[in-house]
């Protein structure tokens, strides 16, 4: 009997397309951290008003 092991990726991909965030991977569109937080940037509760806590403006 053959026993197979099978490999745990527990790492999650994050997407991300704010290319302008030093977190972004712009060639694989998505964030090199492992977590994220998202916070609420308007006074509606909807998706749109929502953005990533961890934001940081990528250096040229």
């Amino acid at each position: 009997m053959i026993k197979v092991e099978k490999e745990k990726n527990n790492k999650q991909e994050i997407g991300c397309e704010v290319h302008d965030c030093k977190f972004c991977d712009c060639k694989d569109n998505c964030c090199s951290l492992e977590k994220i937080e998202i916070c609420n940037c308007g006074h509606n509760h909807e998706k749109e008003a929502t953005m990533c806590n961890s934001y940081k403006k990528r250096d040229n």
